[in-house]
């Protein structure tokens, strides 16, 4: 059997308050009428370990924390979880080891980080087993063979876990599932896929080959030649091409150059020739003042007066007409200005005539400049028009036609590929057959073995299934466990064997099967050490579908006597089988050993509980 797993209490906060359910003894009833909170104190039990199907109620969500002390061979561990976040971390915390601060765990992790739930599977000594898409998880452990829940106990086989779960979970807990034979059952499965992978494959070829759709080989390697001929030309002649090309924008890149130093010096020439022009034009307008000046100072002298206008009188020489004064100096003011006029008139048409040959030279620079570019400009273009362009489009021509040659041969040759798949194909289906028959070989020599103590252990189950199931209902006969799907089937007096589908639709005959399958387990696994299912049992209530008179009562006691009778047994550790149910009615009678928590509206599990001393 594997280490015995022992709650020893529940604890939760709320409102700022820890309160305390404690489970003192090995058998411990939760007794009230329906809606009294029995299923939900259930479903919280194992919550804290890390459950993801567990049905968190409002009570839970309610709960700040979730605290479960347990004892896994011995050892006291507690787990604490939040109970409105069902995916937050649970502390897993050593109570028997004082340097344990505890680690945090995820629920559920795709980093490969160790979950709460494998945490504690390890501690029952349960490897991660797959098979497929069927995973061992502490989930599928707690729904196969920990617990049954009310809403299936009487209608579904064990829990209504999915069938390659179900039996992946009771092979690691029998005992006879292992790595070495998982490994061999992949290796098998894998060379069966690739035979079959390769079978298909040769059958569309061939279907592809009777249609026509393949070419005839000895045809398709002569074109395939030719056609490497061909690009081989081709190529050839897009590298020369390519060579052309390169040379032709070197040189169009050269004219491209000559015509930019051509423009920029037009450019040039034509500022000066706008400077030198606006020079002459502003002396000229110097000189044509200056002339005017001169001949405002010839002009016949005024004889009226700028004052008042009447005439001047006639005065004596070397008097000034106007005022009469004697003129100063031996020369006449009038003359020197007339002078100065003149020199100046005579100075700005100096200047306009080294402005004429400056101009001339500047425009005849200019256009110099303006025919250079020109000519630079008309090569450029022609050399592009009847070199460059022409070049350029015979070298993507040879590129394009020495591209989609090469596109053909490899076409060709993946056809002449395919023309030699046949026999290609013929030999690697060849080799996947022998290495699938190999493979099946060793996986079929493993489960010979395997079937040996598959065999020897369900017999046994078997056995103590029927013990089990006379305990509660004598009028059983028989009882059988298949050993592959590790179903059953139950045979009463006056009746033909029936499977648990064919039993009752509800009721007792598919929960005491349900209940004497997993007792059953637990015997086996006190006389079978490769065994290793968890001895603690909880049973959301197991008198579903039995009533309280006749028949149904005592069906009712024994099953009761038979829970008890398992909890009396111990362990290998030393600790018996613990058993946590819920029941409607209180129990027929007073039992030293079991405990029983009554709950009604004025007691509920959650909201009525104890505080935590």
């Amino acid at each position: 059997m594997g280490p015995s797993l022992v709650v020893e209490r529940l604890e939760f906060l709320r409102d700022g308050i820890w309160r305390v359910r404690s489970f003192t003894s090995l058998v411990t009833f939760l007794v009230g009428h329906s809606n009294a909170g029995k299923s939900t104190a259930i479903e919280a039990l194992l919550y804290p370990l890390g459950l993801t199907t567990a049905r968190i109620m409002p009570e839970v969500r309610s709960c700040q924390k979730i605290r479960l002390t347990f004892r896994v061979a011995g050892t006291r561990w507690q787990a604490t979880r939040k109970g409105a976040e069902p995916y937050a971390r649970v502390l897993i915390k050593n109570l028997d080891d004082e340097n344990d601060i505890g680690r945090p765990l995820p629920v559920t992790s795709s980093s490969g980080e160790t979950t709460a739930g494998a945490f504690v599977q390890d501690l029952l000594g349960l490897p991660a087993a797959s098979r497929g898409s069927a995973r061992l998880t502490l989930d599928t452990l707690y729904g196969t063979v920990m617990a049954l829940r009310q809403t299936t106990i009487a209608s579904a086989f064990l829990g209504g876990m999915k069938g390659k779960e179900r039996v992946l979970t009771l092979e690691v807990i029998l005992g006879l599932w292992s790595e070495a034979l998982a490994s061999l059952e992949r290796d098998a499965s894998e060379a069966e896929s690739q035979h079959r992978a390769a079978q298909t494959a040769l059958s569309q070829f061939k279907r592809l080959r009777d249609t026509g759709a393949l070419a005839d080989p000895e045809a398709t390697r002569q074109e395939h030649r030719q056609k490497e001929r061909e690009h081989k030309a081709a190529a050839e002649a897009a590298q020369a091409a390519s060579v052309l090309l390169s040379s032709s924008v070197g040189e169009h890149g050269r004219l491209v150059a000559l015509h930019r130093a051509a423009e920029q010096q037009r450019r040039k020439a034509a500022k000066q020739a706008e400077d030198a022009r606006a020079r002459f034009d502003r002396i000229t307008a110097d000189l044509a003042r200056a002339e005017g000046v001169i001949s405002g100072l010839l002009s016949t002298p005024p004889m009226e007066c700028v004052g008042c206008g009447q005439g001047l009188p006639v005065r004596e020489p070397g008097q000034c007409r106007q005022c009469g004064q004697a003129v100063h100096g031996s020369e006449d003011r009038r003359e020197k200005q007339v002078a100065a006029a003149r020199a100046k008139a005579d100075r700005l048409r100096l200047d306009l005539k080294g402005l004429q040959e400056a101009v001339a030279g500047a425009e005849r620079a200019s256009g110099a400049a303006e025919e250079a570019a020109a000519h630079a400009h008309a090569q450029r273009d022609a050399y592009e028009r009847d070199h460059l362009a022409p070049a350029r489009q015979a070298a993507q021509q040879a590129e394009k036609e020495a591209f989609g040659l090469s596109r053909d041969v490899a076409q060709l040759k993946k056809q002449i590929d395919n023309a030699d798949y046949l026999k290609a194909q013929a030999l690697a289906i060849t080799a996947a057959k022998e290495r699938m028959k190999a493979a099946q070989a060793a996986r079929d020599a493993a489960k010979a073995a395997d079937e040996v103590r598959r065999k020897e252990v369900t017999g046994r189950w078997s056995e103590f299934f029927l013990r089990r199931l006379q305990q509660i209902n004598p009028a059983v006969e028989a009882a059988f466990i298949d050993p592959a799907d590790f179903t059953t089937r139950v045979k009463e007096r006056n009746e033909a064997d029936k499977s648990f589908d064919d039993s009752s639709v509800g009721g007792s005959p598919k929960a005491v099967t349900n209940i004497a399958l997993l007792l059953a387990l637990r015997d086996l696994g006190r006389v079978d050490a490769q065994v290793r299912v968890p001895p603690l049992l909880i049973i959301d209530s197991p008198l579903s579908g039995l009533g309280s008179t006749g028949l149904d009562q005592e069906t009712s006691l024994r099953l009761i006597d038979t829970l008890f009778s398992i909890a009396a047994d111990a362990a290998t550790d030393g600790y018996g089988c613990q058993i946590i149910a819920a029941t409607n009615d209180p129990l027929p009678r007073d039992y030293s050993e079991v405990r029983e928590i009554h709950l009604d509206a004025g007691n509920r599990f959650f909201d009525h509980a104890p505080s935590a001393a």
